[in-house]
């Protein structure tokens, strides 16, 4: 997916927003993005290129659709083009992860918590 000049003002403009209302830093936005405080300014400034995981990221963690706000997800939705996106989560365990297995879109971690006596 090729992000446009105007999905990048678009994203620059939402960050500033948000950055406002939840008086966070750009260097704090990016160490939760795993990335670099000059990274994450160069993305939204344009010198580096916009990647899907970014966006899934950046939008998640400001809690907005990126297909709302975004001209060229909104258009290749309106024209039924395929949307495929990569999605990362991530969990934590309160206990140490014993198996992973996967069955089609299922995961299955198990995990071995350790109870802590009550006094």
């Amino acid at each position: 997916m090729l992000y446009t000049e105007k999905d990048r003002q678009i994203l620059h403009d939402t960050w500033m927003s948000y950055k406002a209302k939840m008086r966070i830093t750009q260097i704090e936005m990016a160490k939760k993005l795993g990335l670099t405080q000059l990274e994450f300014s160069d993305i939204l400034r344009g010198s580096k290129p916009i990647e899907q995981q970014f966006v899934n990221e950046f939008c998640g963690l400001l809690n907005v659709d990126p297909i709302l706000i975004l001209p060229s997800l909104r258009e290749q939705m309106a024209s039924g083009q395929s949307a495929n996106s990569s999605i990362k989560n991530t969990f934590i365990f309160d206990g140490e992860i014993t198996n992973v297995t996967y069955s089609g879109n299922q995961l299955i971690v198990e995990y071995e918590h350790k109870a802590t006596p009550v006094q």
